[in-house]
């Protein structure tokens, strides 16, 4: 038995947030490299020691930098893959969760950095509602992935 997949005329829209999404990593890794700098961590250490970080302002948000840029990594292949299969029926709701997604990446990595020792990094729970994104993409991936099985 074979079945075929058509990609929607609105397709293209997925595709759209996906680039952007690749804009955002690229961004994350930005931030890491000015951090990087302003840190004077040199490479190719990917951290600051706890003592550096916890005398050092700078060291301590190139930590926050890193692990924000980790976090991102970590959630990217759910994220693309969950937009790759949402998209073949969903389209447009897909689009506009990838969207929230990458914005809320922004805002958690923008977060995270900006904290202070004392706020051990919970600025980052201000773009915690990527995860809202998140969880709607792995929904209606599932829902897809159910449609195309019971047809």
């Amino acid at each position: 038995m074979t079945s075929s997949i058509t990609v929607p005329t609105d397709y293209g829209y997925v595709l759209a947030s996906v680039v952007f999404s690749t804009v955002v990593s690229t961004y994350h890794g930005f931030l890491v490299s000015r951090a990087r700098s302003a840190a004077n961590v040199p490479y190719p250490n990917t951290h600051a020691s706890h003592a550096e970080a916890v005398a050092d302002i700078k060291k301590y948000r190139f930590n926050c930098a890193q692990r924000a840029h980790h976090n991102f990594l970590e959630h990217y292949p759910t994220f693309l893959a969950t937009t790759a299969i949402a998209g073949l029926k969903y389209p447009v709701a897909t689009a506009v969760m990838g969207a929230v997604w990458s914005l809320g990446r922004v805002v958690f990595a923008k977060g995270y950095i900006g904290s202070t020792m004392e706020q051990k990094g919970s600025g980052r729970y201000k773009g915690m509602w990527y995860l809202v994104a998140e969880l709607g993409l792995l929904g209606t991936a599932a829902w897809t992935a159910w449609q195309m099985i019971m047809i």
